[in-house]
């Protein structure tokens, strides 16, 4: 493994994080990059451009540059951060300016490449996709050797080492979007039947279908105890789609109502508390999801608008901003970061918010956090 250090950034204004801030909503800059991943004390990280550092951001420490490699050309990868905000998985160059999937290590500054499996394809020899709430645990993809041209769900663990986890196929593709807390449930994508939302529960792959037996849309977000997968859904042309949560447990789908937010054809369930019951992300007619709405949904109250959510929270906003997408929530549902834009699509902003903690505990019905069941 090869570690590199990153000066870009004091890493130690980062440990820091702002979970003494108000409640408000926080707007990062046009031409800042898009937040991906927030912690349990609201530090963020997001991605600036193809090639180009990741970025990290706090209430109390500002935006800063932390190395690793923005995604395309042959690059792929999201940055995503552990539940205290001090480990950060994605996709960083190795010596031999390879992207690599990678940890990178908040109050050292340093990243850590976590190898392959064996094949390089273009300028990628791995991808970080997703990391465990505890940070032990980095997923995404790995080319292999057999067949070329072809990658598979992998998993790098502190004690193990980098896992293929396989593809039901020989010659389809798979890939790792994130992990539970401790690493034991793996979500992500199948290939074979469009991008089949997959579960990996201690290294077992499950399929994901819909309540007619139909393959579900590749899976975004997982619970803390791995039992409430989310993931995309997606509508015929003129129709509207539907994100969902899946239980792993029982295998029982569950529709995400779309109407109540714009009926695109695009919903994504991009982000989850630690209980399942809360899910967010965005859904869109066409083009990218910067171009849609923001949605909160909640079990047994349904799908609505964040602007709405907000609301209902006492959280004051800016109503000339449009918020198109929400990319994650902590797992105490207190924080939350996305995109959106003002006047335009083409003036894309990162927001992080902060939720009030009573108003939240008491809407989210978040409970006693540490009777969250884990698999191990």
């Amino acid at each position: 493994m090869t570690t590199r250090t990153t000066t870009l950034l004091a890493a130690a204004a980062f440990l820091v994080a702002g979970a003494s801030a108000s409640a408000q909503v926080y707007r990062l800059g046009v031409g800042n990059g898009l937040s991906w991943s927030v912690s349990d004390n609201g530090a963020v990280v997001g991605e600036t451009a193809t090639w180009e550092p990741y970025f990290m951001w706090t209430a109390g420490g500002g935006y800063g540059l932390i190395g690793g490699a923005g995604a395309g050309a042959g690059v792929g990868g999201t940055p995503r951060i552990s539940n205290d905000g001090m480990w950060v998985g994605g996709t960083a160059f190795n010596a031999n300016n390879a992207a690599e999937m990678s940890r990178y290590e908040v109050g050292a500054g340093t990243w850590t490449n976590l190898g392959g499996l064996g094949q390089q394809i273009d300028a990628e020899i791995s991808s970080g996709w997703g990391i465990s709430g505890d940070g032990q645990s980095v997923v995404g993809l790995a080319w292999v050797t057999d067949p070329v041209g072809k990658a598979h769900a992998a998993q790098w663990t502190l004690t193990g080492g980098m896992t293929d986890l396989g593809s039901n196929a020989y010659d389809q593709s798979s890939r790792a979007n994130g992990a539970n807390y401790d690493g034991s449930v793996v979500i992500g994508w199948q290939d074979g039947n469009g991008r089949q939302g997959a579960a990996w529960v201690n290294g077992v792959q499950e399929l994901i279908v819909d309540g007619s037996g139909n393959p579900a849309q590749e899976a975004s977000a997982v619970s803390e105890d791995g039992v409430w997968v989310s993931g995309m859904g997606i509508g015929s042309f003129f129709g509207a789609g539907n994100g969902y949560r899946y239980n792993t447990d029982t295998n029982t789908y569950e529709l995400l109502p779309n109407l109540a937010v714009g009926a695109g054809r695009y919903m994504a369930g991009n982000g989850i508390t630690a209980d399942g019951n809360t899910i967010v992300g965005g859904t869109w007619a066409q083009g990218p999801a910067s171009w849609g709405n923001a949605f909160v949904w909640r079990d047994g109250l349904g799908t609505v608008d964040l602007t709405t959510y907000l609301d209902e929270m006492g959280v004051a906003y800016d109503a000339s901003f449009h918020f198109s997408f929400i990319s994650d929530v902590s797992s105490d549902g207190l924080w939350m970061t996305g995109w959106g834009y003002q006047g335009s699509f083409g003036n894309t902003e990162s927001f992080v918010i902060h939720i009030p903690t009573p108003a939240s505990a008491a809407l989210l019905g978040l409970g006693a956090l540490t009777a969250v069941r884990r698999r191990r």
